[in-house]
């Protein structure tokens, strides 16, 4: 069973919360006037920053895979003595494709950034590091993409006529390849017995779930983030059970 989360200051208090993964939980998101990518200052993970109980470190990058992930856990391992809880977010970047690649050549064997069964033993070897290490992973799935918005965004400049019928016609299939790497984390963490934040719900459970992402189709926007940090504050105060 999927474990329980706490996060209240007896929990976590003189324990570092460790952040890794990728633009989402960096705070990126798409600024819909100057139409560039800026990092925002109220993000989720900057909200739990300002809790005086929390001591965050961020390792989240840009564009990062699970692979950059292992990496940087490799790179800061001076700075992961102490344990405490991890977060971790990823899939959304494994998932995604070449798609200038997929434009000029959809006849060919075209392969995601990081195969699913690939991450799904990447993801697994993270968690073992992160446990050697003394800390608690916490697996976080991934909010729901926005097809048609994100299909507009990947084909920006490209041939989006064949890039769609490599897609078999309908841009739903980029939601449920994307869907399936979410799917992966949640199996992660019931296999495993990790706490899962479930932030996919919480999206889901909006009238208008694009009014929390940007026009990208894939990062929360400001909404989203506010959303995000809602759910975390839900964990607050709960026994976890399966970390005890």
């Amino acid at each position: 069973m999927t474990g329980t989360l706490t996060m209240n200051g007896s929990s976590l208090k003189d324990e570092a919360l460790l952040v890794l993964g990728d633009s989402i939980s960096k705070g990126i998101v798409l600024d819909p006037i100057k139409r560039r990518y800026c990092q925002l200052k109220d993000s989720f993970v900057e909200k739990l920053s300002k809790d005086s109980h929390i001591s965050v470190l961020n390792l989240s990058v840009f564009g990062a895979t699970i692979i950059k992930g292992l990496n940087q856990v490799k790179r800061y391992s001076d700075l992961l003595t102490a344990g405490g809880m991890a977060v971790l977010q990823f899939g959304g970047n494994d998932c995604d494709f070449d798609w200038a690649a997929i434009s000029l050549d959809p006849g060919k064997e075209h392969l995601p950034q990081v195969p699913l069964a690939d991450f799904v033993s990447h993801y697994e070897q993270l968690i073992d590091i992160l446990q050697q290490l003394n800390y608690q992973p916490v697996l976080m799935n991934l909010p729901p993409l926005i097809h048609e918005r994100y299909f507009a965004s990947l084909s920006r400049g490209l041939d989006a006529a064949v890039i769609l019928k490599w897609l078999g016609s309908t841009t739903e299939t980029i939601y449920l390849w994307h869907k399936s790497y979410s799917d992966a984390v949640e199996e992660i963490a019931g296999k495993r017995g990790l706490p899962l934040i479930d932030i996919r719900s919480a999206f889901l459970q909006q009238s208008e779930v694009s009014d929390f992402m940007c026009e990208d189709g894939i990062h929360p926007n400001a909404k989203g983030h506010k959303l995000i940090s809602e759910v975390l504050e839900s964990y607050k105060g709960k026994i976890q059970s399966s970390l005890a």
